[in-house]
């Protein structure tokens, strides 16, 4: 009974340990990503832009950077879709916008 007992806590702490990081890149398997920049455009509710990724010298406003990557010059891998045009601070059309689907710290 007791070495059921450390089965089943075992696998339960192996199954809770493991988690998704959907988005995210542990390797560089990813042949469509570019070369890209994290930065810190100030505070949006001090008419910055908040984070930002400039990819090429293309600045975009992403909508769905992981707190994991608010690092500012922090230089990354990233594959994205680009969205449409959106506003920063008070400047209408600003900045495109992308959704990031896959991303990894170089």
């Amino acid at each position: 009974m007791k070495r059921l007992f450390f089965i089943a806590i075992t696998t339960s702490l192996v199954f809770s340990a493991c988690k998704g990081n959907k988005g995210t890149m542990t390797d560089s398997s990813c042949n469509d990503c570019k070369d890209a920049v994290i930065r810190n455009y100030g505070d949006p509710a001090l008419d910055g832009c908040g984070w930002v990724v400039d990819v090429s010298s293309t600045i975009y406003m992403p909508k769905n950077l992981a707190p994991e990557f608010h690092t500012d010059g922090l230089e990354v891998k990233i594959k994205y879709e680009e969205l449409g045009r959106v506003n920063c601070g008070l400047v209408k059309d600003a900045h495109l916008s992308m959704q990031i689907e896959e991303i990894q710290k170089k």
